[in-house]
């Protein structure tokens, strides 16, 4: 299917944007977004993005022994369970202001307590880092909010964190997952799926970000490591159900739809959905796309339907 025409003109913004200069660090770029984050019209898109809804409570706390932040939403009289949430940023950036949006939206609208985690990003930090942070956020949230519901989600090197944390803990006996949610994911840290070549350029992410990516966060680590490509895991067998959201004209959409295989092959239950025409990211401009829209009731539906189970 043909790119979504409501998309057009923000391509064209994003190709006119001035590129990155060769050599710029990862620090240095880090900066320049958190710059763009606080600056109200900091980003192109930020007026395509509808205004978060309240909720009844959010918080800062910190997870011992080491302290990773974590930020905590709350709605309703009683939580219906837990959700961990990680967030996006190719592993070398992002911050839970990022993904605030998102998770007012999950905490209102499914009554879940989410807790979103603050890890460590590379390069100052490679793997396994901040997916260390990321598992012991996960053991915290399921001793201070369990015992209940409990899931993981995430989007882009979020969603990547995800499945890693459903490895992680079925393979050290630990939190028993109802749910994981992966929305734009990267399942597959050598690059190779198809969508790769077909979507390296022009479509928001492009491979050659990827790859800077990549060598950022695991620097000379083998990248078929299960615990940073899940799709390379032997065994699948025994995780909890997956929802997984892709877009269609994004590099990293075969990722979602070979983990899927992979998982239903393993008799792992397994909701896949790819929206036609979007982008990586699509999934955030709520205020432009209707498929924004029906791509956030899809999440939430998936979520409720998991709780009525």
């Amino acid at each position: 299917m043909p790119l979504d025409p409501l998309l057009v003109p923000l391509l064209e913004v994003h190709s006119s944007l001035p590129p990155t200069p060769e050599g710029t660090s990862a620090a240095e770029r880090r900066r320049e977004r958190d710059e763009a984050r606080r600056s109200a019209d900091g980003s192109p898109y930020a007026r395509y993005i509808e205004a978060a809804p309240d909720v009844d409570e959010v918080y800062e706390d910190s997870v011992p022994p080491d302290g990773v932040a974590v930020r905590v939403y709350r709605h309703g009289p009683v939580s219906a369970g837990t959700l961990v949430y990680y967030h996006g940023g190719g592993w070398w950036s992002g911050h839970p202001d990022d993904s605030d949006t998102r998770c007012r939206t999950i905490a209102a609208g499914t009554g879940l307590t989410v807790v979103s985690v603050d890890y460590r990003l590379a390069p100052e930090h490679r793997f396994p880092a901040g997916a260390e942070d990321c598992y012991r956020a996960l053991e915290w949230a399921a001793e201070s909010f369990g015992p209940g519901w409990l899931g993981v989600t995430g989007e882009s090197a979020g969603g990547n964190l995800a499945a890693v944390m459903a490895l992680l803990a079925r393979e050290r006996g630990g939190p028993t997952l109802d749910l994981q949610i992966m929305e734009i994911p990267a399942f597959d840290l050598t690059l190779s799926s198809p969508s790769i070549a077909t979507y390296a350029e022009g479509y928001v992410l492009t491979a050659k970000e990827l790859r800077w990516c990549v060598e950022n966060y695991l620097g000379g680590h083998d990248p078929a490591d299960p615990l940073v490509s899940p799709l390379f895991a032997d065994d699948l067998t025994g995780l909890p159900p997956a929802v997984i959201l892709t877009a269609e004209c994004d590099p990293l959409a075969d990722d979602g739809s070979r983990y899927a295989a992979r998982l239903r092959e393993s008799g792992v239950p397994v909701t896949h959905v790819e929206f036609e025409g979007q982008v990586h990211g699509s999934q955030m401009l709520t205020g432009l796309l209707p498929v924004a829209r029906a791509w956030r009731k899809t999440l939430l539906d998936s979520i409720r339907a998991s709780l009525k189970s």
